[in-house]
This record gives structure tokens, C-alpha cells and sequence, in this order.
């Protein structure tokens, strides 16, 4: 698993009233870590977007703490079964997931999840690149 995973910050537009107790995040960008072109990302993302649709609780960036990386993702209301398997079906390495602002790294063909700590501690506004 590439380690970058393991440091991964998320920019949000603005803050929600309420979070969910559970959600996943998830993007179909860049597949098995495979550098893909904007457009092909973007492609990507519609896809997925079109096959979540009322499930999404609102869009976000999960992004390398220097703001040097970033890919588009949704945060998804679903059980953790749910979005390992979109995580497969968009041929994706890893989702994260979220219970009660408890961050995991999940692998998705094995399920391995890696602890990350608060998701709250990760979160910054886009505009102001600070955290919350």
C-alpha cells in the first residue's frame, strides 16, 4: 500500500450542519494508483457519481498534506460492505471510512483496515487551506 494513503488530508467547500455516524469516501481517480489524465479522472468520477447519486452526502478532496496531490471524492452514506465493493467495481486500491469520526484506511480486495485516527483532524476548508 503506497504510504501516501497513510497521510491523506480531505478539503471540504464548507462544513456540514451534521456529519453522518458512518460514511465512506470514495473516488474512482487514478485506478491501482495508476496516474490518469484529468479528463480520464473526471470521466471516472461522473461514473461514479451517476451510480451513487442520492446516496452522496457531499463532495470533498482527499489530498497529500502539502496540497500537491488531489482527487476528487464523495462522501458516501452506505455500510463499509457497500463501499468496499464500489471501492472494487472503480478498481480502486483502498476506500476510506469513517465511524463516529474515527478514520480507517480499508484495503479493498482484502478488507485489512488501518486505523488513522480522527477524521475531524484531517478536515480543512478548500478556500482557506486551514483546519477546522
Amino acid at each position: 500500500m503506497n504510504p501516501e494513503y497513510f497521510k491523506v488530508i480531505f478539503l471540504i467547500l464548507e462544513v456540514p450542519d451534521k456529519w453522518p455516524e458512518n460514511f465512506a469516501i470514495i473516488t474512482a481517480s487514478n485506478p491501482m494508483d495508476e496516474k490518469l489524465s484529468q479528463e480520464e479522472n473526471l470521466w471516472r468520477n461522473k461514473k461514479l457519481l451517476s451510480k451513487i447519486g442520492d446516496n452522496i452526502f457531499f463532495p470533498l478532496s482527499g489530498c497529500s498534506p502539502d496540497f500537491s496531490h488531489q482527487e476528487q471524492s464523495f462522501a458516501l452514506k452506505c455500510s463499509l460492505e457497500e463501499g468496499l465493493e464500489i471501492g472494487k467495481e472503480y478498481n480502486q486500491r483502498a476506500i476510506f471510512y469513517v465511524k463516529n469520526d474515527n478514520l480507517e484506511l480499508l484495503e479493498c480486495k482484502t478488507a485489512i483496515s488501518h486505523q488513522l485516527g480522527k477524521f475531524s483532524g484531517r478536515l480543512f476548508l478548500r478556500d482557506q487551506k486551514s483546519s477546522l
